[in-house]
């Protein structure tokens, strides 16, 4: 005969360290008396669950109740007596226990919320966590359990990961700490749940209004493995189970290390790594030990050769790989092949997968060769197939390589994996900025409409839209939507225009020819900006354009301000930009202003940018020779002029054009043939076909040798000087610009 009460609610368990709130939504206590031929007794009427655990079975006796007797008041009339535990059955599932632990563990590894993955086997649970920063941390570590009367061991070994604060064991017991929290007591890296029976009874019991039972005698005596969970058994006088294998050794190495990982804990990490040493000398090429000194080796920085003679030296003794450490250790050194050879053997092999992704991911940042990258790349997707970071890598990669179709199908996974319109929206608003990085700016453009489908006044897909259009030539409808773009952005208040505002100065100035309206746009750009160099140096330009020969010396001299001022903050400012502008406008304030005192301060700021610029400094000098009235030892920052052989006085251009095809076959036959060169070039000249000239000197430059390149640098920097000249009398500013560029990369 059974009879039920009305069941109440039950409190938190176990007792977690610094949470006093009682579990979200408890389950209730539900008992039900039981009549047997072993007499009357208490059992639970239906499985609870406890935190991360589920109790299937709690049998209760009532000693001293004889029979015939009155069960007519069911529950109510017995639970006043205090029973004897006699069976108890707790099961642990890897879901549960991921749903229940992932808000414990925040915190441990980062400041970011973490996630938490568990696999469970019939010998040892795998806890891995994980972070999605800008610098993903993962953690990983193996439990496993042994019984010890009425008490449950679980001892912590192989931690490991990457990007982590601390050595991976410090951070393992710290998670094993904030899931346990004060039911469990610590020493070294194992955790002792002391009369986890009893405890779970205290726990559950009362709340129906049932007395504590006894637990004298009872013994766990069963651990087994059933799906992807644990299965605990105790029964009174029961016979403990057996203990695997895997916990016979991770219980002898936690004797090993226990005092040295009580300092770890304490961050004593000095006092812990002489433990460590004096370990080793009992028991020789420990894989654990050696892996702990070798983390501490790590975390201290500096040390990377001898952390990886100490992982040497375990590895040859047992087989014993610190994967992730050793492939990290090994890019340290320097030696890239190893470490890429050490990131793949991690990824065959760790069984946490976002750990094994992330070791093919670093792999693949390692190599050289895009196509390799991407192969390591693909194993990675393969291995966490749910890691959008790693589908984003890919993306790039497969864009570098020219497969759009293959970058299009991992955006659609993307958008596919992503919940509701703003998560989408931003799938296909970073696809757009990875195709324009990929200079695929006509393909871009659609990907920037789906955004907007999404979310139809968001200001950076707006602009990214606008400037794919600009790329694609239609700059009135582009120029209309950075401007929508940067009133959007204004109203927010949140996204940064400086970068906005300057594309849409360039396709005012460059594309619509309307330069008084781009300076005006210029304007607005933050000179503390990023982009203030590029916007002052521009206005500076389009000012001398217009005739406004003091508004662009006045430009000019903020764009040496702020050259000058984040040099002095040790900032880093765009090399290649600054000295560009730098150097025009000196050339400005020499040759159109005269004004030799501003060319000699820019020219001062250029070198502050580059100390060993040899064309810079040489300039700097003239000018100051040129300031005391001292004539100057050559032109300032102009190439010396080509040396062609002399001009026949009866030129025939006809003759020419036969011989340029002459050449040119020969040249084809022998690509290595200086004179041939020479000649063609002297023709080419002479014919005024500077674009095919540019081309010649161009592919043999790259392939000259170190004398020979003496000679064929200044004839082409003449070539690149004469178009320059043509693109300005054309007006082509774009074209000016380019050969500029290209002139003064010349120079060292």
């Amino acid at each position: 005969m059974r009879t039920s009460v009305p069941p109440k609610k039950r409190p938190s368990f176990p007792p977690l360290p610094r949470k006093k709130a009682a579990l979200a939504d408890p389950e209730r206590v539900e008992l039900r008396l039981s009549i047997g031929r072993d007499g009357l007794g208490l059992e639970l009427g239906a499985p609870v669950v406890v935190g991360p655990l589920r109790v299937t079975e709690l049998v209760l006796s009532m000693p001293g109740v004889r029979f015939p007797l009155d069960v007519s008041g069911g529950v109510s009339r017995f639970r006043h007596r205090r029973g004897d535990l006699q069976r108890l059955t707790v099961e642990l599932t890897a879901h549960e226990l991921v749903r229940w632990a992932t808000p414990r563990l925040n915190g441990v590894i980062g400041a970011e919320a973490c996630e938490v993955w568990i696999g469970i086997s019939r010998s040892v649970a795998t806890l891995a966590l994980s972070t999605r920063g800008s610098v993903p941390a993962f953690l990983a570590f193996e439990v496993s359990a042994t019984i010890e009367g009425e008490d449950v061991r679980l001892f912590l070994t192989a931690a490991r990961g990457t990007g982590l604060p601390a050595p991976p064991v410090v951070l393992a017991m710290a998670a094993m700490d904030a899931l346990l929290g004060k039911s469990a007591t610590r020493a070294g890296a194992s955790f002792t749940v002391q009369q986890a029976a009893a405890k779970l009874s205290k726990g559950l019991l009362p709340d129906a209004g049932a007395r504590v039972p006894s637990t004298e005698s009872v013994r766990w005596t069963a651990l087994a493995t059933a799906d992807d969970g644990w299965i605990l058994h105790a029964s009174r006088h029961g016979t403990p189970t057996e203990t695997s294998a895997h916990a016979a050794l991770a219980r002898e190495a936690n004797l090993l290390t226990r005092e040295a990982d009580d300092a770890r804990y304490e961050r004593a990490y000095d006092r812990a790594r002489a433990l460590d040493v004096a370990v080793l000398e009992r028991a020789p090429r420990h894989p654990e030990v050696c892996g702990r000194i070798a983390e501490i080796d790590r975390h201290a920085g500096g040390r990377a050769e001898a952390a990886l003679g100490t992982l040497e030296d375990s590895e040859r003794e047992r087989g014993f790989h610190h994967g992730m450490l050793r492939a990290e250790l090994l890019e340290e050194v320097g030696d890239t092949a190893a470490a890429v050879a050490a990131f793949a053997h991690v990824g065959e092999t760790e069984v946490v997968p976002v750990l094994a992704a992330r070791a093919y991911e670093r792999a693949a940042e390692l190599v050289a060769d895009a196509a390799e990258g991407l192969v390591w790349l693909d194993f990675a997707v393969v291995r966490a197939p749910a890691e959008a970071r790693l589908r984003w890598a890919r993306v790039a990669r497969r864009l570098a390589l020219g497969r759009i179709e293959d970058a299009m199908a991992d955006a659609e996974h993307l958008e596919a994996q992503a919940r509701g319109p703003t998560a989408r929206h931003e799938v296909w608003w970073r696809a757009g900025a990875e195709w324009q990085k990929a200079g695929l700016h006509g393909e871009a453009a659609p990907l920037f409409e789906r955004a907007l489908r999404f979310v139809p006044d968001d200001a950076e897909a707006l602009a990214g839209l606008g400037r794919a259009l600009l790329a694609q030539g239609r700059a009135a409808r582009g120029v209309a939507l950075l401007t929508r773009s940067i009133e959007l952005a204004e109203k927010a208040s949140t996204t940064p225009i400086d970068r906005t505002v300057l594309d849409l100065a360039r396709a005012l100035a460059e594309q619509l020819s309307d330069r008084p309206a781009a300076i005006a746009r210029l304007r607005a750009v933050r000179s503390e900006s990023p982009e203030g160099i590029e916007a002052r140096g521009l206005e500076g330009r389009w000012r001398a354009a217009l005739g406004d020969l003091a508004g662009a010396s006045l430009a000019f001299a903020r764009l040496r301000e702020i050259v000058s001022t984040r040099v002095e903050e040790g900032a880093s400012p765009d090399k290649k930009t600054a000295l560009a502008f730098l150097i025009e406008a000196a050339i400005f304030e020499r040759d159109v202003r005269q004004d030799l005192l501003a060319c000699q301060r820019l020219l001062g700021a250029t070198l502050r940018v580059a100390p060993h610029d040899a064309v810079a400094s040489a300039a700097y000098r003239d000018v100051g020779a040129r300031i005391v009235g001292v004539p100057a030892s050559r032109p300032l920052m102009e190439s010396e002029p080509p040396l062609p052989p002399a001009v026949e006085e009866d030129y025939d251009a006809a003759d020419d054009e036969s011989r340029v095809e002459d050449l040119t076959r020969k040249l084809h036959a022998d690509a290595n043939d200086d004179s041939v060169v020479d000649e063609l070039a002297f023709r080419l000249t002479r014919l005024g076909r500077a674009h095919e000239l540019l081309a010649l000197l161009s592919a043999r430059i790259e392939d000259a040798t170190p004398a020979r390149r003496v000679k064929l640098i200044p004839k082409q920097e003449a070539v690149l000087q004469h178009l320059e000249d043509d693109a300005r009398e054309r007006g082509s500013d774009p074209e000016v610009r380019l050969f500029r560029e290209a002139r003064l990369a010349l120079r060292p």
